[in-house]
C-alpha cells in the first residue's frame, strides 16, 4: 500500500491570509445583515467575523454586538443602523453607535494567532514511500477529554496501543495500560483510555489480518491537564461559551491547552457549519494547524489544497 510523506526537500513559502478580521459579531438578535461593497447583503445567523470596509446593517427589533479585535470591548449596535467596519473603529453611516463595554479579552491575541497560523499552510513536495510511516504526536488529556488519536495505516489494520513508561538509559517499557483498538475506514484512528493522572507515554502496534506486528511506531507523550491549568482552563470556557456561540473561540482555547483531538472535533463541527461562509477560507489555517499538530499529514494536505484553491 502507499502511503505518502511529507518532507522538506522542496519546500515553497506558505500562502499568506488575505485578511485578518478586525472584530465579531455576537449576541445575534432579530435580522442582523453584512456585506463586502454595499451591493450584495447577506444575513448574519451566528457569531461572524467581520473584516476592513465590510457594513453591518441592523434591521428593525434587531440588534447585536460588535466585539473589536484590537480592544476586545464590545459595542452595541442598535436596531435602524448601519455601521463600517475600519480599523481605527465603527463608523454610523445611518443611526448611532450603542454603549461600548469590556468584552472580557476573548479575542485578545487574535491577530497574533492568525499570522502564526500560516506557517502550517506552507506546502510541501509530497513523494511516495512503500510501507507504514505511522508517526504519533503529542496528545493531553482530561477526565472529560481522554481520546487519543492518530493517523490510520489502512482499513486492513488493527492497532494495540500501550500506555507507560519508558526507562531514559535503557529504554525498557513498561505497560500501565494495553488497549485493543479496531480498524476503521476513517482517516482518524480514535479511542478513549481511562483517566490518568500524570504524564506518561504511549506507543502504537500496527496489526495485520493475522494480528501480527506490521508496524511500531515511536512512543510520543501523553500529558494530563490537572490542577490551576485545568481550573483556568474551565474558567475561561465558560466565559467564551456564554459569548461566542459559533465554537471557533472554543475550539482555539482546546487547541492552546493541547487538548488537540477536542479541539479538532470543534474545528470541524465549525467549518460544517459554516462552509458558505464567504470568508470560511480566513479560517482553514487553524484547522490544518491541529491536523499538522497530530502528525494527520493526509488530512492536512487535503485542508491545504481547498485553502490554496480558494486563495
Amino acid at each position: 500500500m502507499v502511503f505518502y510523506l511529507f518532507f522538506s526537500a522542496l519546500m515553497l513559502q506558505p500562502v499568506l491570509a488575505k485578511k485578518i478580521p478586525l472584530g465579531m459579531l455576537v449576541e445575534i438578535k432579530g435580522k442582523i445583515e453584512y456585506s463586502k461593497n454595499g451591493k450584495r447583503w447577506k444575513k448574519v445567523r451566528r457569531n461572524k467575523f467581520v473584516y476592513k470596509d465590510y457594513l453591518v446593517k441592523v434591521n428593525s427589533d434587531s440588534s447585536v454586538k460588535y466585539m473589536n479585535q484590537e480592544t476586545s470591548k464590545t459595542t452595541q449596535l442598535k436596531a435602524n443602523s448601519m455601521v463600517k467596519v475600519t480599523p481605527e473603529g465603527l463608523q454610523a453611516l445611518k443611526g448611532t453607535l450603542g454603549e461600548t463595554d469590556a468584552g472580557g479579552g476573548l479575542l485578545a491575541g487574535l491577530s497574533k494567532q492568525f499570522k502564526k497560523t500560516q506557517k502550517y499552510t506552507t506546502v510541501r513536495r509530497s513523494v511516495q514511500k512503500e510501507g507504514i510511516h505511522l508517526k504519533l504526536a503529542t496528545n493531553t488529556v482530561t477526565k472529560e477529554f481522554s481520546e487519543l488519536a492518530w493517523e490510520t495505516a489502512g482499513a486492513e489494520y488493527s492497532y494495540r496501543l500501550h500506555i507507560g513508561k519508558q526507562d531514559r538509559k535503557n529504554k525498557e517499557w513498561t505497560d500501565s495500560a494495553v488497549y485493543d483498538v479496531p480498524a476503521t475506514t476513517e482517516g482518524i484512528v480514535r479511542t478513549k483510555i481511562k483517566p490518568i493522572s500524570k504524564k506518561q507515554k504511549y506507543f502504537v502496534e500496527v496489526l495485520d489480518s493475522s494480528g501480527g506486528v506490521a508496524y511500531k511506531a515511536d512512543p510520543a507523550n501523553v500529558k494530563v491537564l490537572s490542577g490551576k491549568k485545568l481550573a483556568k482552563f474551565n474558567e475561561q470556557k465558560d466565559g467564551i461559551q456564554k459569548m461566542d456561540e459559533s465554537g471557533f473561540l472554543y475550539a482555539g482555547l482546546l487547541k492552546d491547552n493541547g487538548l488537540l483531538v477536542p479541539a479538532l472535533d470543534k474545528y470541524q463541527q465549525f467549518f460544517a457549519e459554516n462552509d458558505d461562509d464567504d470568508d470560511i477560507n480566513e479560517l482553514r489555517p487553524f484547522i490544518i494547524e491541529v491536523y499538522s499538530k497530530l502528525r494527520l499529514a493526509k488530512l492536512k494536505s487535503s485542508e491545504l489544497k481547498k485553502y490554496q484553491s480558494n486563495e
